[in-house]
């Protein structure tokens, strides 16, 4: 086996990374995948500076390490606001735990297609965490030359990517990576050293190679104009040697997946590589893979409205045909809860008001309109509305 060098480098043609969105991605074992498309490893154990306004300060992303597994990513706005979202999906601020969906501060957070997302438009940036605890962060292009951290500088460029913290430039990742460590007041960091360059082959070497040599065939071929496959196929050499994943589809597969995601970036879709590659997704219970599917995707409580889907073809978690999203479920259209001032009620839940009846149905709320005896009615529809919410929130 070869000697594996520690950085891997993707060559782009220049129209693909100037004048668009740059992303970043953090995926599979320890790998990270910066804005200019280098590709290294860290294992990190501590919290790290991803990217920000390295200018103005306005915003600052850190990814959160233990022990070389990404625990979630923590966001500040300035320096008085503060949010941390788990890559279990827990949202919390300081000590306190908040629900979502959330919203302040021209920053939301929430659930999309399966998959966790911290995003604002106003400071332009997203963050999504997939099921695999894989962490993809976009920057609108404004910010390109004016951000710093694990995730480069977003400048088109890949021989100053390992710029430190302090300026200098250096050609060890671990030397770089170290160097964005961001100290807590409760929270002390080590140093991580890089790991021998020895390789220890192991009974899952030549089936991670041989499921990897996909990049180089078929559908794969597709995008080797946009994107050279030669650092992921390094990236799966690497994984041969030192992957200690129970099932080999865990050391590959993050890979293809990863590959797949930054040709899409790129304006290319590899329709059907799934099957070409054995390699499925992680989904929540009930949900499915797509490669293509709307960011909106159906839900008992969008069924009565017209919603307009910013983009028609991302890669995620949905239904399967028949079904939508009820919370983080899929149900039947007839088993759809109702909600009210964050509250759920089942279908088929009644409640009386003023001589009607309000029943769920479908996920939404169907009343009658009868006046009471002796009472002058008010022909406006009735509607979960005026005292009877306040009746409602209190169940």
């Amino acid at each position: 086996m070869p000697h594996i060098p520690s950085i891997f480098m993707l060559f782009l043609t220049p129209a693909c990374v100037a004048g668009v969105t740059g992303r970043c991605s953090l995926f599979g074992r320890y790998h990270v995948h910066t804005f200019d498309g280098v590709l290294y490893e860290f294992p990190g154990d501590c919290s790290y500076l991803l990217a920000g306004d390295c200018s103005h300060r306005s915003f600052t992303l850190l990814g959160d390490f233990h022990k070389g597994k990404r625990t979630g990513v923590t966001l500040f706005l300035g320096d008085a606001f503060e949010l941390h979202l788990s890559v279990d999906g827990f949202l919390s601020q300081g000590e306190k735990r908040l629900s979502l969906p959330y919203a302040s501060h021209a920053v939301f957070v929430g659930s999309e297609l399966g998959f966790y997302k911290l995003w604002s438009e106003e400071f332009g940036f997203t963050v999504t965490i997939d099921n695999a605890a894989n962490i993809a962060l976009t920057l609108s292009k404004h910010h390109a030359n004016h951000t710093c951290g694990l995730c480069g500088n977003f400048n088109a460029a890949t021989a100053d990517e390992y710029t430190a913290q302090e300026g200098i430039l250096t050609e060890d990742s671990y030397d770089f990576a170290n160097s964005w460590a961001v100290k807590g007041a409760d929270q002390s960091c080590r140093r991580v050293s890089s790991p021998s360059k020895s390789c220890n082959s192991t009974k899952g070497t030549e089936a991670i190679l041989s499921s990897c040599s996909v990049l180089k065939s078929g559908i794969f071929l597709h995008c080797t104009h946009l994107v050279s496959p030669e650092a992921f196929l390094l990236l799966c050499q690497a994984e041969s040697c030192h992957c200690d994943q129970q099932d080999v589809e865990d050391c590959y597969c993050p890979i293809l997946l990863e590959y797949a995601r930054t040709c899409h970036a790129h304006g290319t879709l590899l329709h059907g590589w799934l099957e070409e590659s054995k390699c499925y997704p992680k989904c929540p219970i009930g949900m499915e893979y797509s490669e293509c599917t709307k960011s909106c995707s159906t839900t008992c409580h969008s069924l009565n409205i017209q919603e307009v889907c910013k983009e028609e073809c991302v890669d995620g978690c949905t239904c399967p045909a028949g079904k939508v999203l009820d919370g983080n479920r899929c149900v039947e259209v007839s088993e759809c809860s109702c909600t009210h001032m964050g509250k759920h009620f089942p279908p088929g839940f009644t409640v009386s008001q003023d001589c009607n009846t309000c029943v769920c149905r479908h996920g939404s709320w169907e009343c009658s309109n009868e006046g009471c005896p002796g009472v002058l009615l008010n022909w406006r529809s009735p509607s979960l509305c005026g005292n009877f919410l306040y009746e409602l929130s209190a169940l």
